[in-house]
C-alpha cells in the first residue's frame, strides 16, 4: 500500500526543497558560464533548447496526460511501462534524424556553427531530461513529494560537488558538461526508482501486449490529438526565436540571452516546484466533479505563489548588474539588460503554469490549443521586428530584443488563460489583474529603494557583499510591507495571525523539548 503524505506536508516540504534547491542552482549556475565563456555557453544552450523543442513536439502534451491520468489511476503499471517507452524511441526516432540530417549536408543550416557530435549529445541530453521529468511526474502522482525532494536535493548537491571538481580541474568544455548532466540524470532515475519501489510500487519491464500498446496509444492519442497543431506551432515559434537570434547575432549573443533565462529559471524553482502538486490536486478534485474545491484550490494558492515569485524576481531586476556579475563572470556584462528584463518573465510563468494545470486536468484542450496558436502566430512578426538587423527592417536588438519579446508575450497570453479560468471557475479576473500590477510594483520599489541605499551607504565594498546586504534588508523591509498589507500575498489578517500562531506554538513546543 503506498504511503501518500498529506497535501499540506508536501506543500511546506517543496518549499523547503526549493530554498535549498535555489541556493544550489545559483551556485552551479555561476560556475558553468563561466567555465565555458559565453559563445560556448550560448551554443550549449542553444542545442539543448532546440531539442528540448523537438521532443516538447513530439509528446504533444502526452506528459501532461501521463501525470493527470497516472494521479487517479495509481496501479497502472502498464501505462507507466508504455509511456517511459514512448520516450526512449522518441528520442531515438529523433538521433536518427539527426544522422540524416548531418548525411545530407544541412546540419550547416539548422544548426549555424555547431559540430554535429555535439548536435548528438544534446539530442541524448533531451530525451534524458524528458525521462527524468516524467519520472519524477510519477513521485508526485503517487503522493511521495517528500521523499522525491529528498532525492532531488542529494543529486543537487552531488552535482554542485562534480561542477566544482571540474572547475578546479580547468575541466569545463562542453562535452564535459553534457557528461556532467547525463550522470546527474542517470542518478536521479535511480533515486526515483528506488523510492517508487521501496513504498510499494515495483516496475517491471516486461513486454506489453499490442493490444495494451493501441489501447494505451489510442488513450494518449485522444487526449494530445487536439493538441498536435498547437505543438507544431509552438515548435515552429520556439525554434524560430533561438535560431533567428543565432543567425542574425551569433554565439555571444545567444549566451547572452541563455544567462538571463537560465536566471530567470532559479526564481521559478519555488513555484514550479508546486505546479505538480496543484495538478495533481485539480485531477482529484474534478475527476470527483467537486468544482467549489477546485476554485478554493485557485483562490488559495496562485495569488500567493505569484507574489511570492514576484518577491523574489523584483529584487533580481533592482540588482540585475551584480546578478550577472555574480552568474556569469565579467564576460556575461552585455547580459545585464537581458537578465533586469527576463526577470518578470517567471513571475507570470508562475500564472501560466497553474492556469494550463486547470485547462489539461478539466481536458479543455482545445481551447488551450485555440488561445495558443493564436497568441504564437502573432509573435512571429514580432521576432523579426525586434532581432532583424536595421538593414533588413528591424531593432536589430539581439538577446534584449528577444528578452523583451518573451516577457511581453508571457504576461498577455497568460492573462488571457486567466480570463477563461475565471470563467470556468467563476472568480473576478479584474482582482487577479489588480493584484498582479500592485504586488509587482510595490516590491520592486522595496527591491530598488534598498538597493540604493545600500550601493550609497557602502560605495566601493565588494559586490558580493552589498548584494547579501541589499537582499537581507529587501527580506526586513518586504515581511514588514506584506504584515501590513498582506493582501499583496493573497491573503487576509486573519491568515497571517493564524501562521504566526502556529509559529509561536511550534517555537513553544520545541523550547520545551530542549529543556
Amino acid at each position: 500500500m503506498l504511503l501518500v503524505d498529506s497535501l499540506r506536508k508536501r506543500y511546506f516540504f517543496k518549499v523547503f526543497a526549493s530554498t535549498i534547491l535555489v541556493g544550489v542552482a545559483v551556485i552551479s549556475q555561476s560556475i558553468i558560464p563561466r567555465g565555458l565563456g559565453a559563445l560556448a555557453y550560448g551554443n550549449f544552450n542553444f542545442l539543448t533548447d532546440f531539442f528540448a523543442q523537438v521532443l516538447g513536439f513530439l509528446s504533444m502534451g502526452s506528459s501532461i496526460a501521463f501525470y493527470t491520468k497516472l494521479s487517479k489511476r495509481h496501479n497502472d503499471t502498464k501505462m507507466v511501462i508504455f509511456y517511459l517507452s514512448f520516450i526512449v524511441l522518441a528520442t531515438a526516432f529523433v538521433l536518427l534524424g539527426v544522422g540524416l540530417v548531418g548525411g545530407l549536408g544541412w546540419s550547416r543550416y539548422l544548426w549555424p556553427g555547431q559540430r554535429l557530435g555535439f548536435v548528438t549529445m544534446a539530442v541524448v541530453f533531451a530525451g534524458m531530461t524528458w525521462l527524468v521529468s516524467s519520472m519524477s511526474d510519477m513521485i508526485d502522482a503517487y503522493g511521495l513529494s517528500v521523499q522525491g525532494e529528498i532525492a532531488k536535493i542529494i543529486q543537487r548537491i552531488l552535482g554542485l560537488g562534480l561542477i566544482l571538481a571540474l572547475f578546479w580541474l580547468g575541466a569545463i568544455y562542453m562535452r564535459n558538461i553534457f557528461i556532467y548532466q547525463y550522470v546527474l540524470m542517470l542518478v536521479m532515475i535511480l533515486f526515483i526508482f528506488h523510492v517508487i519501489r521501496k513504498n510499494g510500487f515495483n516496475i517491471k519491464f516486461s513486454r506489453i501486449s499490442q493490444k495494451d500498446v493501441q489501447s494505451y496509444g489510442h488513450e494518449f492519442y485522444t487526449y494530445s490529438q487536439p493538441l498536435f497543431l498547437y505543438s507544431l506551432v509552438s515548435l515552429l515559434i520556439c525554434i524560430f526565436d533561438r535560431w533567428f537570434l543565432q543567425w542574425c547575432n551569433g554565439g555571444v549573443e545567444q549566451g547572452f540571452y541563455s544567462l538571463a533565462f537560465k536566471i530567470g529559471a532559479v526564481c521559478f524553482i519555488l513555484s514550479s516546484s508546486m505546479t505538480q502538486l496543484i495538478t495533481r490536486e485539480f485531477s482529484i478534485a474534478y475527476h470527483q466533479q467537486d468544482m467549489l474545491r477546485m476554485t478554493q484550490i485557485f483562490r488559495r494558492h496562485i495569488p500567493l505563489l505569484y507574489a511570492l515569485t514576484a518577491v523574489l524576481c523584483c529584487f533580481v531586476v533592482a540588482n540585475a548588474d551584480k546578478v550577472t556579475l555574480i552568474m556569469g563572470g565579467r564576460g556575461f556584462k552585455g547580459a545585464i539588460l537581458p537578465v533586469a528584463i527576463m526577470a518578470f518573465y517567471p513571475i507570470h510563468q508562475t500564472y501560466g503554469q497553474l492556469s494550463n494545470a486547470v485547462f489539461f486536468a478539466t481536458d479543455q484542450t482545445r481551447l488551450y490549443r485555440n488561445v495558443g496558436i493564436v497568441a504564437m502566430l502573432i509573435g512571429i512578426p514580432v521576432t523579426y521586428f525586434l532581432l532583424a538587423s536595421q538593414a533588413h527592417y528591424g531593432l536589430g536588438m539581439g538577446s534584449v530584443g528577444l528578452a523583451l519579446k518573451m516577457v511581453v508575450a508571457q504576461v498577455l497570453w497568460n492573462n488571457v488563460l486567466l480570463y477563461f479560468n475565471s470563467k470556468f471557475l467563476n472568480f473576478s479576473f479584474g482582482w487577479y489583474v489588480k493584484h498582479q500590477l500592485v504586488s509587482v510594483l510595490v516590491f520592486i520599489i522595496v527591491a530598488f529603494f534598498t538597493t540604493w541605499v545600500v550601493d550609497h551607504c557602502f560605495y566601493g565594498k565588494d559586490v558580493l557583499f552589498r548584494f547579501f546586504f541589499a537582499g537581507f534588508g529587501y527580506l526586513l523591509l518586504t515581511v514588514a510591507v506584506v504584515y501590513l498589507f498582506p493582501a499583496l500575498l493573497g491573503l487576509e489578517h486573519d491568515d497571517v495571525s493564524a501562521v504566526l500562531c502556529k509559529l509561536k506554538k511550534t517555537f513553544i513546543i520545541t523550547k520545551q523539548e530542549t529543556m
